[in-house]
């Protein structure tokens, strides 16, 4: 198998993965409910030949069992699934295999969600709509140690937001003016402003109303 070579191009969202290697094959398990969605990918990613499906599976318990037996590199891990294991649940049984990496296979970006999974232990979020040298460019960085590699459709600054400001965004989104919310958590106005001051200064708006708005787009919601 021929070199990437040094001036091998890199994806818009990523950063540029380590190439002074020789690419190996990543041993991929293919987890997604629709049989459609699976044909599809399946042809986008067995291209180029860096990506081996080793199998496929339909529901969550199906995942893990097959999991344990063929031991992949890396499960593509569609977030809704039928079956007993939840999906939190799933990616901490998942990564704790040997040598085991989920990257989350999502139809929707749902930023709020995503620092969750990434806790859990998943490597990554990915679209199902991001194009396919992307997916395969998101699963060769994964499978090389990266982690929190997301899919630019994400914003830039997710996974830079702590737990209670998370929990900021979901309370300001709950009906009522936002003094209201401050008194939900417990919080004095003053403390309460300073957070909104805080996050509207990272996430780089104009202010609190927009705030409101963008954690309601991005799925902060009850």
């Amino acid at each position: 198998m021929k070199s990437l070579g040094t001036n091998a191009p890199y994806l818009p969202g990523f950063d540029a993965p380590d190439i002074s290697r020789e690419p190996t094959m990543t041993r991929l398990l293919l987890v997604d409910d629709h049989e459609e969605t699976r044909i599809k990918v399946r042809e986008q990613l067995t291209q180029g030949g860096l990506i081996k499906i080793v199998g496929e599976a339909a529901t969550s318990d199906e995942a893990w069992r097959m999991a344990k037996e063929l031991l992949p590199e890396m499960v593509l891990l569609d977030l809704h699934l039928p079956g007993f294991i939840q999906t939190h649940d799933l990616i901490k049984r998942l990564v704790s295999l040997r040598n085991g990496k989920v990257l989350v296979f999502a139809s929707q970006s749902k930023a709020a969600e995503v620092q969750g999974l990434l806790d859990c232990g998943a490597s990554g979020y990915v679209m199902k709509d991001d194009p396919p040298a992307l997916l395969r460019m998101a699963i060769v960085m994964v499978q090389k140690g990266n982690n929190n590699v997301l899919t630019p459709n994400l914003p830039r600054h997710i996974t830079h937001l702590s737990q209670d400001e998370r929990h900021i965004l979901t309370y300001i989104t709950m009906r009522g003016k936002l003094n209201k919310a401050a008194e939900r958590m417990g919080l004095t106005d003053e403390e309460f402003n300073e957070h909104i001051e805080s996050l509207v200064e990272k996430l780089e708006l104009e202010d609190a109303d927009k705030l409101v708005k963008w954690a309601k787009k991005h799925g902060f919601q009850v």
